[in-house]
């Protein structure tokens, strides 16, 4: 495992995975050296955000939160540091999808109010700003759906509408105001969540989403508390875990991480910690 970052706010203050490389590296001039899986293909027809565009125009779009309950990184009034953080957290998880092809990402945690939808929302957001990277925010968590509460109105049609086959594919995706972010909202459903994740259809929203955008995240439950969490990790390519500092003990982390698929795991995500004479984010 890689060494971590160095403390930088508070949030995502290092990730820690394989094969990271000690030198800070532009974002999008990585992106642009080392093209992502089946960019060659998308571009005979333009650039995969341009062909997202045009296939989703007719969705509604949405205003993201810019509050302090809500803080969106790309607001020039928020703390650089956190900023700088959420950057190089979406540097490194570009080169693992470049090394990897990592396209789906779900973000967990070890228990509750650790930060994941929080992380989850503005990493979505940085990965958005890179060149020809058109980005879907899921929100997973069928349960709570605080992503949906925080960016989106409660009462569209989501994620369960999906999987229940009550609405089609582009009735959930809403655009955003950050240009190339679109989220999909958890929805409702009668019947339970993970009844809903153990059919064939998240398998194939998932494929379909891979389709459309170069990067989806789903925002999970929490590890090992759910049986939903196991049934969305199956079927991502990709698992990265918020932690919380002082909230969780370290064998217990420890236990947990063990318990997921190594070759999934892309790092750990350090939330809340602390800067000298700095507030904690």
């Amino acid at each position: 495992m890689g060494k971590s970052l160095e403390n930088s706010g508070g949030v995502a203050e290092h990730l820690v995975m394989e094969n990271s490389s000690p030198r800070p590296e532009a974002v999008v001039e990585f992106a642009r050296r080392k093209p992502l899986p089946c960019e060659e293909d998308s571009l005979e027809n333009g650039p995969q955000c341009e062909i997202t565009r045009l296939h989703f125009s007719n969705c509604p779009q949405i205003e993201l939160p810019r509050t302090a309950d809500a803080p969106l990184v790309t607001g020039a009034s928020h703390d650089s540091a956190a900023v700088e953080a959420y950057k190089s957290l979406r540097t490194r998880l570009l080169r693992v999808q470049a090394s990897r092809g990592v396209r789906s990402v779900v973000i967990t945690s070890l228990g509750r109010s650790e930060g994941k939808t929080l992380t989850a929302f503005n990493l979505a957001c940085c990965c958005a700003q890179v060149e020809n990277l058109p980005v879907l925010l899921i929100d997973g968590d069928l349960r709570s759906r605080s992503l949906t509460k925080l960016v989106t109105n409660s009462s569209s049609v989501g994620l369960a509408e999906l999987m229940g086959g009550t609405a089609p594919y582009e009735d959930a995706i809403v655009r955003t105001d950050v240009p190339n972010l679109y989220v999909m909202g958890a929805g409702t459903s009668n019947v339970p969540s993970t009844e809903l994740f153990s059919g064939e259809r998240w398998n194939r929203i998932l494929s379909r989403s891979r389709e459309h955008f170069r990067m989806v995240l789903v925002d999970s439950v929490s590890m090992g508390a759910l049986a939903d969490f196991e049934l969305i990790a199956a079927e991502c390519e990709g698992i990265l875990v918020v932690v919380r500092a002082r909230s969780a003990a370290r064998e217990e982390l420890k236990t947990a991480i063990g318990q997921l698929d190594s070759s999934k795991l892309i790092g750990v995500v350090w939330n809340a910690g602390h800067l000298k004479n700095a507030k904690p984010y």
